[in-house]
C-alpha cells in the first residue's frame, strides 16, 4: 500500500490487494498508528509499565472474587508463526502464536492422540512470538523473538511504503529454566516497531546465536548477553547455518519491497558478506525462505517470491555459488509476502515440501510438486523432529499440525491450543448464557453453545460482526470481510446472504452492522453509505438521501437500546478528511456531524449507554491521546473520561453494565480496565488473563451477569460483572424503597401508548405484552436500569414489526422478585 509520505495515512482495509491477510493486517496497523505514519518507538511497553505501576489494585478483588476464565474455543487454533522441537526430548514442542504468545505442547503417546497444551506466560507483554530457538545441548535454555512484522519503513522514489505488522515487538527474551522465568536478551522494549523474524543457534557452539530482524541481522557470541549488528539489509526473514562448517551462514533479506532484497552468504561467521546471484533473481518484493540439506550441506534450497506470487523454487549444489530453478509452480500465490517455505527431508533430498497457500509435496527433488490435503491453508513455519526425518511439525493459520510419514498425511494438534484471533463485533445472547457468536481471522464464524468446544464450521473467510436476535435465539447474523452479511433462522444450521444490494466498493475490511435490541427486525450497516432494513435483512434502503456520510467508509455503529431511530456512526480518516462522528435521530433519514473537538483518531467502538441514549461512549485507537470519551447530551459536547489515567495504547472496546451505569469497562491492546465511579478513576481488571492480551471487543451476557473479553490471539475469556454494593448505591443517591408499574396512557390507545415504571436500584427489567391467550406478543424492554422512574412506549406492534389487532392485552413487568401486570386496550 503506497501513499504520498506528506499526506495523512488512510487505510480502511479496502480491497486494495489480492491478499486479504495483507488487507487485514494493514487495517489493524493503520488504526494503531494514525494520524502518524507508524506507531511510536516506545508507546506499548511504556503503557504496560504505567499500567502495572498505577492501575494494578488488588482491592478490586474484594468486590469480585472470581477471575477471568477461558471459554475457548479449545478446538480451533490460530495463526502460528514459530515452532521448535526440544532436541533431547522431542515429545515437547514450543509454538509461537501471531498474537497469542508462547505455548508448550507435550505429547503423551507416539501417534499424537493424547497431548497437552500449556500457555507460557513470560511476565512481559508478549503477543506475537515470531521465532523460537532451543539450545541443542541444554534444552532449558530457550530464546524467543517477539513481534509479527512483515514490512519496514522506507522512502523509495518519494513513495512511502507502509509498515505492516500484526503485533508489537519487545526484542528477544531468554529463559534458562525451561520457561519458568524470563529475562530480556536483545532489549527492544522501547523500539516496539521492530520485530525479530528468525533466531538460529550455532549447532557446534550454542553461545553463538544469529537473529534476523526487521532492522537487519544481529549476532551474539555470549549466549545472548550482548548483540552486534553484522548485516544491515532490512527484513532478514531467514537464516541457515551450515551444520558442518558453521562459519558458513546464509541470510535472506527483503519483504514488501524493502531495499536490499537478496540472499547473502558469509564464510567467516559474519565478518564479510557477499550477495549471491548466478541464477537467482536480482531482487524480489516478497520474501525468500531457505533450507539446507543436512546430509549434504553443500545443497541449499531457496523458496523465492514476490509479494503476490511465487517466483520459483531454486537449488544450489555448491554452497550457493550457482543456482538452478526447479519449479515455477505458484504455491505462494497472493501470500508471497506472508506465508510460504521450503523443507528438504534431512536424509533424502528427493523428498521436498513446499508450502504456501496450500501444501505441496515432491518426491523428485522439487522438479514436480503435487498438492497434499489435510491442513489449514496459509503455511508459515515448520520444525523437524531431531532424529526422525519423517516427523515434521507445521504452523499455519489454523494452528499446529504434524506428519509422521514425511508429508503425505497430517494430524491436527490444536485441542486446547487457545490462540484464535477474534475480531470485534462479538454477540452474546440476551437470554441464553450458553449462546454467543464471533468471527476469527481466516477461521470462519464460531458459535459458543456452553462448551469450550465451539461449533466452528459456519461462515467461511475472515470477518467481524455478528448479531443475535434479542427475542428469538434462532435468528442469527454473521459476516465475512467487506460487509457480506448472512442470516440464519434455524439456529445456525443454514445461512443465506442478505447483503446483495450493498455497493461495497469503498468499505472497511471489517465493516460494521448493528441490530436494534428493542426492535430486532431493524438493522443498520455501513460501507461508505448507511443501509437500513426493517425486515431482518430481506430488503435494504440506502439512508441519508442515498448519500455517503462524508465519502469515507463507516468504521463503527452504535444504537439506542430502546429507540431504534437513534443511531450513531463513525467514519475512517483518509488523506483528505479526518475521522468523524455522525448522529441520526430519525432512523437514518438525516445525519448530523457531531465530531466537535474530538482528537483525530480511528473511532473503533461507539456504544450508547443502556441507561440513557443521550449518553454515548467512544473509544480511540492510536497513541498520543486520551482513548475514551463520553457525551451526556447526545453529542453536543464530548468529555475526556480517560484524562491520561488509562494506558496510552489503542483502545478498541467499551461497554456499560446494564444494571449499573457507574460501572464502565474498557478493552485495549494490553487487557481490560474498569471504572466503578462513572469514569472518574480506572484500574486493571485482568486477573486470570495473560500478562498482555489484545482485547478487540467486550460483550455482556445479561442472563448470567458475565462480561466476555474478545481477544485477538487468546480466544474468549469470561468473568462475572462487578457487584453493586450498598455503599455505592448510597453514594450515588440510589435510595428508592419500592418498585412500581403504572397504568399505561392513553388507555385505550390507537397508535402509541406509554408505560411508566419505577425501580429501586440497578436491576434488569423486562416488560412484555401478552394477548388474551397468554401468548407473548412483544418484548417492549429487556435491559438494565439504574434507580429511578422511566417511561417506555408500545407502538401496537408485535416482535416482528407487524401491527396487532384491536383487543385487550396484558402488560407484564418483571425484575428480580417483583412482578406486576396491567390491562391495555387497543382500538384500531
Amino acid at each position: 500500500f503506497i501513499l504520498n509520505k506528506d499526506k495523512k495515512t488512510c487505510l480502511t482495509g479496502c480491497r486494495k490487494f489480492p491478499s486479504d491477510a495483507l488487507n487485514a493486517l494493514r487495517f489493524l496497523s493503520a488504526q494503531r498508528s494514525y494520524p502518524a505514519n507508524d506507531i511510536p518507538n516506545d508507546g506499548y511497553y511504556k503503557a504496560f509499565e504505567y499500567s502495572r505501576k498505577h492501575l494494578y489494585k488488588k482491592s478490586i478483588m474484594n468486590n469480585n472474587m472470581d477471575t477471568w476464565t477461558s471459554i475457548g474455543p479449545i478446538n480451533r487454533g490460530g495463526r502460528t508463526i514459530a515452532i521448535a522441537v526440544v532436541p533431547d526430548n522431542p515429545d515437547i514442542i514450543y509454538a509461537g502464536a501471531a498474537s497469542g504468545g508462547l505455548w508448550r505442547l507435550t505429547l503423551k503417546d507416539e501417534i499424537g492422540d493424547y497431548y497437552k497444551w500449556e500457555y507460557i506466560d513470560t511476565g512481559f507483554p508478549v503477543l506475537g512470538v515470531n521465532a523460537i530457538a532451543i539450545n541443542p545441548t541444554n534444552s532449558k535454555i530457550i530464546y524467543i523473538g517477539t513481534g509479527e512484522v512483515y514490512g519496514y519503513d522506507s522512502s523509495i522514489g518519494g513513495l512511502y511504503i507502509r509498515t505492516t505488522r500484526g503485533s508489537y515487538g519487545i526484542g528477544i527474551l531468554k529463559t534458562t529454566d525451561g520457561g519458568n522465568t524470563w529475562q530480556k536478551s536483545l532489549d527492544w522494549s522501547y523500539n516496539q516497531k521492530r520485530g525479530v523474524l528468525v533466531i538460529k543457534i550455532n549447532p557446534l557452539n550454542p553461545d553463538v546465536i544469529y537473529a534476523g530482524t526487521s532492522d537487519g541481522t544481529y549476532k551474539s557470541i555470549d549466549a545472548g548477553k550482548t548483540w552486534k549488528k553484522i548485516h544491515s539489509s532490512l527484513m532478514a526473514v531467514d537464516i541457515a547455518i551450515n551444520p558442518v562448517d558453521t562459519n558458513i551462514v546464509y541470510i535472506s533479506c527483503g519483504n514488501l519491497g524493502s531495499p536490499g532484497s537478496g540472499i547473502y552468504r558469509t564464510t567467516d561467521s559474519g565478518k564479510n558478506w557477499e550477495k549471491l546471484s548466478n541464477g537467482l533473481p536480482l531482487s524480489w518484493t516478497g520474501k525468500t525462505l531457505l533450507s539446507i540439506y543436512k546430509k549434504n550441506p553443500n545443497i541449499v534450497y531457496a523458496d523465492v517470491a514476490d509479494r503476490f506470487k511465487s517466483i520459483g523454487l531454486y537449488r544450489s549444489i555448491n554452497n550457493g555459488l550457482s543456482w538452478a530453478k526447479l519449479s515455477r509452480i505458484d504455491y505462494a500465490r497472493y501470500q508471497g509476502w506472508f506465508s510460504h517455505y521450503v523443507r528438504v527431508n534431512p536424509e533424502d533430498n528427493n523428498k521436498i515440501i513446499c508450502a504456501g497457500v496450500e501444501c505441496y509435496y515432491s518426491n523428485n527433488g522439487g522438479i514436480s510438486l503435487k498438492i497434499v490435503k489435510g491442513m489449514h491453508v496459509d503455511h508459515h513455519v515448520y520444525a523437524d523432529h531431531p532424529t526422525d526425518p519423517d516427523v515434521v511439525y507445521f504452523g499455519n493459520d489454523g494452528g499446529v499440525y504434524r506428519t509422521t510419514d514425511g508429508g503425505k498425511t497430517f494430524k491436527e494438534l490444536n485441542n486446547e491450543y487457545i490462540t484464535a484471533q477474534f475480531y470485534n463485533g462479538f454477540a452474546s445472547s440476551t437470554s441464553n448464557p450458553e449462546l454467543a457468536l464471533g468471527r476469527m481471522q481466516d477461521n470462519r464464524t464460531a458459535m459458543f453453545m456452553g462448551s469450550p468446544n465451539w461449533t466452528t464450521e459456519l461462515i467461511g473467510g475472515d470477518g467481524g460482526y455478528c448479531a443475535i436476535n434479542t427475542l428469538d435465539n434462532k435468528i442469527l447474523y454473521g459476516s465475512s470481510q467487506y460487509l457480506n452479511i448472512y442470516r440464519s433462522t434455524d439456529g445456525g444450521l443454514s445461512w443465506s446472504k442478505i447483503s446483495g444490494s450493498f455497493e461495497r466498493k469503498n468499505v472497511c475490511f471489517l465493516a460494521p452492522y448493528i441490530l436494534s435490541p428493542s426492535h430486532p427486525w431493524i438493522m443498520y450497516a455501513g460501507d461508505n453509505h448507511i443501509y437500513k432494513t426493517e425486515d431482518m435483512g430481506s430488503s435494504w434502503k440506502v439512508m441519508n438521501g442515498g448519500n455517503p456520510l462524508n465519502g469515507n467508509p463507516v468504521l463503527s455503529i452504535g444504537i439506542s437500546s430502546s429507540n431504534p431511530d437513534i443511531v450513531y456512526a463513525t467514519t475512517v480518516p483518509d488523506e483528505n478528511r479526518r475521522a468523524e462522528v455522525f448522529k441520526s435521530t430519525d432512523g437514518g433519514i438525516a445525519w448530523k456531524n457531531i465530531t466537535g473537538n474530538l482528537p483525530d483518531r480511528y473511532y473503533v467502538d461507539i456504544v450508547v449507554s443502556p441507561h440513557n441514549d443521550r449518553v454515548v461512549y467512544l473509544t480511540l485507537s492510536g497513541f498520543g491521546s486520551s482513548h475514551l470519551y463520553r457525551t451526556e447530551d447526545g453529542g453536543k459536547t464530548w468529555d475526556d473520561i480517560d484524562r491520561g489515567n488509562l494506558p496510552d495504547v489503542p483502545t478498541s472496546a467499551v461497554i456499560v453494565d446494564p444494571e449499573n451505569y457507574n460501572h464502565i469497562y474498557a478493552g485495549n491492546d494490553i487487557g481490560v480496565y474498569v471504572s466503578t465511579d462513572y469514569g472518574e478513576t480506572w484500574q486493571e481488571f485482568k486477573e486470570g488473563m495473560p500478562t498482555a492480551a489484545l482485547v478487540m471487543d467486550l460483550s455482556i451476557s445479561p442472563a448470567n451477569r458475565k462480561i466476555r473479553a474478545v481477544t485477538h490471539g487468546n480466544g474468549i475469556y469470561e468473568r462475572s460483572l462487578l457487584k453493586t454494593t450498598s455503599i455505592e448505591n448510597s453514594k450515588y443517591g440510589l435510595g428508592l424503597k419500592e418498585y412500581e408499574l403504572f397504568q399505561n396512557y392513553p388507555n385505550p390507545f390507537n397508535s402509541n401508548t406509554k408505560i411508566d415504571f419505577i425501580v429501586a436500584h440497578h436491576t434488569f427489567v423486562t416488560i412484555k405484552i401478552y394477548n388474551a391467550l397468554g401468548q407473548e406478543i412483544r418484548t417492549v424492554v429487556a435491559q438494565g436500569y439504574p434507580a429511578g422512574r422511566f417511561s417506555v412506549t408500545w407502538d401496537g406492534k408485535d416482535n416482528y414489526g407487524k401491527s396487532v389487532t384491536s383487543g385487550t392485552y396484558i402488560g407484564l413487568m418483571k425484575t428480580g422478585d417483583f412482578m406486576k401486570s396491567i390491562k391495555i386496550s387497543l382500538i384500531r
